[in-house]
């Protein structure tokens, strides 16, 4: 089998599935669709990540790729063959960051292709199921404000069969939340008026959460500091840390910014609270910097960023050799990154629960060949060949890409 075709698929889509997301205004992502086509009529899907955050660069680089990949005639059925001889290749500028970034959605489509042509789903090619089925959480971005509303928006998500919830720091429209901007740019910067008022804020909400919910749901909190140009001291972290405490959490997500390892495992060894982290990571090796500090309850390695499913599936095992757990990140995929991230967890038995953001629903269920199902908050493996995608040839016409949509800045 030899490939003939890499393509990059631009699109832009309204993501309406959660009313809670940006509740304040229409929210609509890009996101970047990598096809390889094969002179056996197979085809496969991947993502990258960066299609959401600049989707601009994706297509020079898969160019650069598909004509490594032709030119080489490297057989689309080994994936992790292919992915070290194209990564080898960059190692000057995509050892980490945006070039590993953009060659995870392209890793991705190889393995589709693998499982179509095998008939058989990615997480067999994989290892075989360490599953028969994983717990799905729901992935809200920030509560909405006033504490009630918040409330509101967790009994949805359990009214929908999610056994767990996740809702960032601050309050949307209010002091306090990440996507609260204080007028013209810059965002992506805390804005409370005070470290007492932030850590009262989180003491209510979660404590409104957990009263009105019971403790039969889990509930877990995204400090989203990959992305702030302020971070939070360590203490300051510590202390929302320990306000929470009580709540018994699930796991706190991104305190501090991912420059700082030696912050979590501080952080890590002076709370109970569970500490968790890794999207923004690329590369086996800067998750082993974290692990080898003992830094982390949870690792989250995002298959559309770290390198792709092999990459991902390489953290999962590293972090169950040391017996932290493994819950992926899917928040900013609209299909084949999902199902890549969910493969990943079915074949990794340190797997606890999957991410799912409700909000691309809407484009995702267009995408996914087996319709997410919840049964008592749970999903079964997936049994499609693949990573379960069909794409529709006239998709892109659907959503076509509007440049210039920017969340962080």
């Amino acid at each position: 089998m030899r490939v003939t075709g890499v393509r990059s698929l631009l699109v832009t889509a309204p993501w309406t599935g959660d009313p809670f997301w940006v509740p304040s205004e229409r929210f609509e992502r890009t996101a970047a669709l990598i096809v390889v086509e094969t002179d056996e009529g197979i085809s496969g899907v991947g993502e990258t990540i960066m299609g959401y955050f600049c989707a601009e660069v994706v297509s020079p680089l898969i160019d650069y790729y598909g004509g490594l990949i032709r030119e080489l005639r490297l057989d689309p059925r080994q994936p992790e063959a292919a992915f070290r001889e194209l990564h080898q290749r960059s190692l000057w500028w995509a050892r980490v960051g945006l070039g590993l970034s953009v060659l995870s959605g392209l890793e991705m489509a190889l393995w589709d292709i693998a499982g179509k042509a095998a008939g058989r789903p990615v997480h067999e090619l994989l290892g075989g199921p360490a599953h028969d089925r994983l717990p799905l959480y729901a992935s809200g971005g920030t509560g909405a404000w006033p504490v009630e509303r918040a409330v509101e928006q967790a009994r949805r998500y359990t009214s929908l069969g999610f056994r767990g919830l996740k809702i960032g720091t601050g309050f949307d429209g209010r002091p306090g939340g990440y996507t609260t901007a204080p007028g013209a740019p810059p965002y992506g910067t805390w804005y409370a008026g005070s470290t007492a008022g932030r850590v009262a804020d989180e003491r209510a909400k979660f404590g409104a959460l957990r009263e009105a919910l019971g403790p039969d749901i889990e509930l877990a909190t995204d400090c989203h500091a990959v992305q702030v140009r302020e971070p939070w001291s360590r203490s300051t972290a510590l202390g929302l840390a320990r306000a929470l405490e009580p709540f018994d959490l699930l796991f706190m997500e991104e305190p501090l910014r991912y420059d700082d390892p030696e912050g979590y495992a501080e952080l890590r060894r002076a709370t109970r609270v569970p500490i968790a982290g890794g999207e923004c990571l690329t590369g086996v090796d800067e998750f082993r910097r974290f692990l080898d500090l003992d830094a982390l309850d949870y690792v989250q390695p995002d298959a559309t960023h770290v390198g792709g499913v092999g990459p991902a599936r390489d953290v999962a095992r590293m972090a169950e050799s040391r017996h932290v757990g493994l819950v992926v990140h899917t928040g900013a995929a609209i299909g084949p990154g999902f199902m890549a991230n969910l493969h990943v967890a079915f074949a990794s038995p340190n797997a606890r629960f999957v991410e799912y953001a409700l909000a691309p629903d809407n484009v995702r269920s267009e995408l996914l060949t087996e319709p997410v199902r919840l049964a008592d908050g749970f999903i079964e493996r997936p049994s499609a060949p693949g990573l379960g995608i069909t794409l529709d040839p006239d998709f892109a016409d659907r959503y076509p890409y509007r440049a210039g949509v920017v969340e962080y800045a």
